[in-house]
């Protein structure tokens, strides 16, 4: 049975990005496995159940009933017979992700059993952000005291190799990315290549923009946060924390704290209701602030519906981030204005400018939540355009104890944008380039914060000093 919740997560998260699906006519009934047939015939007929279920799921559950109805049919045809002849569950779940992959949308994968429930499943953490600018692997972000920042990484580097291995060849084989899917695709590639288990030291290569280079071994952690479960998807590290920006956090930036005025930061890793509570007391106490930055960079999504909660702390009246249409029901994300705090007493909404800081590995809900506020006026982000990926999706349990993950609608702005294969872009200013993330150890939230004190003149006479 699929699970009651609804998420919005990028699939960049759950091990495999994965292309959409379409519908087609009933499938044929499958087989049924005896209990005193070789292990090779039992494998054949479980893979092909497996395979029959994956397919049937899809072509009852897409959001478009009408998608290409005699390609899906034939997609079966195609893939079938290779899935039956798998005789090992690593090849099996390829030829699944193959036949997904063929459809081009995101939140469809595939996760194995073994990666479900285990926490194990969480890789390391080294608290580095890389993204592709022109064609280079490029340091962007560097977590505060993280294994990375200890390491001496600085923003703005060029990553050439990984235990002696060149990036480059990665970038080439994907080239310039034409949809979200084949950006994700490349995203992940990249990370598999930098990324290691705690306790494990890899040496990278960097140049920087001197061009002299940087040799340096990365002790990986384990991921900060409180490991938390969402129905039968892996575990995920859950993070959150908030804080006022200080006169000296915001020098160092290259910020103004006279211009920019008192700050609210709020920066969280994954839209889980284990870190409700943390965020709403954050913002509850941001009421005072002369400006809220909000930090979605490198979170893939979660719970779609707690976006409309965090937005509530915004907007007076209920107000609608957008539509998620699927074949047999629509659901309005319209947020739920939250004038009192938890001791009842009347708050009022946050009314001053409100920035999101946002990266290629914002996905889903992330997503849904930035686009929104951008739709209706009340947010600007910053940063690099978003992961493209924000179809809401569910789960169901396969036969072979494997999790099919599986978007089951659509979503769009107020204004009827779509967000799925395009992402959320900077609307003020431009992207930072290399040479700005060389600049600052954190552009991103440095033009924020420019644009913070921007709004502040343009609504007051005198700005104040912190």
């Amino acid at each position: 049975m699929p699970q009651s919740f609804i998420t919005c997560l990028t699939a960049m998260v759950t091990a495999t990005v994965l292309g959409g699906c379409q519908s087609s006519p009933k499938a044929p009934t499958p087989p049924t496995v005896q209990a005193n047939q070789p292990m090779e015939e039992s494998q054949a007929l479980l893979n092909g159940m497996v395979f029959d279920q994956v397919w049937v799921i899809i072509r009852d559950t897409h959001a478009d009933p009408s998608i290409n109805q005699v390609q899906w049919n034939e997609t079966r045809v195609q893939f079938r017979d290779r899935a039956v002849a798998a005789t090992d569950a690593d090849t099996f779940r390829t030829v699944l992700r193959d036949m997904l992959q063929t459809l081009g949308e995101s939140h469809f994968a595939i996760i194995p059993n073994s990666v479900s429930g285990s926490p194990g499943a969480v890789g390391g953490w080294s608290g580095i952000t890389v993204q592709v600018l022109g064609g280079d692997v490029i340091v962007t972000r560097v977590a505060e005291k993280s294994p990375a920042a200890i390491a001496g990484i600085k923003t703005g580097w060029k990553l050439i190799s990984s235990e002696g291995d060149p990036i480059d060849p990665i970038i080439k084989e994907f080239g310039p990315p034409r949809t979200s899917l084949e950006r994700l695709a490349r995203e992940q590639a990249i990370s598999a290549f930098i990324g290691g288990r705690p306790g494990m030291s890899p040496k990278y290569l960097f140049v920087d923009s001197s061009a002299e280079e940087h040799e340096i071994s990365i002790t990986f952690d384990d991921p900060p946060g409180e490991l938390v479960k969402m129905g039968n998807l892996p575990p995920f590290a859950a993070e959150s924390k908030w804080c006022w920006l200080s006169e000296e956090e915001i020098k160092s930036i290259g910020g103004d704290p006279r211009l920019t005025g008192r700050i609210g930061y709020l920066s969280f890793s994954i839209w889980m209701t284990a870190l409700s509570a943390t965020i709403d007391d954050a913002l509850t106490a941001f009421r005072t602030a002369d400006g809220i930055v909000i930090d979605l960079r490198g979170n893939p999504g979660g719970l779609g519906l707690m976006a409309t909660g965090v937005a509530g702390h915004f907007l007076p009246e209920p107000t609608s981030l957008g539509t998620m249409q699927g074949r047999d029901m629509k659901l309005d994300f319209r947020t739920n204005p939250r004038t009192v705090d938890r001791n009842g007493n009347l708050i009022g909404v946050f009314t001053g400018p409100i920035a999101i800081l946002i990266d290629g590995h914002t996905g889903s809900t992330s997503e849904i939540f930035a686009a929104g506020l951008l739709d209706v006026k009340r947010a600007q982000p910053f940063g690099q355009t978003t992961a493209g990926a924000a179809l809401p999706a569910t789960t169901h349990n396969l036969q072979n104890g494997d999790v099919l993950l599986h978007a089951i609608g659509d979503f769009r702005t107020p204004s009827g944008n779509m967000v799925e294969g395009i992402g959320v872009s900077q609307q003020i200013g431009t992207p930072p380039t290399r040479a700005d993330y060389t600049s600052s150890p954190d552009c991103e939230l440095r033009d924020a914060l420019q644009w913070i004190a921007h709004e502040r003149s343009q609504n007051s006479s005198e700005v104040k000093s912190p």
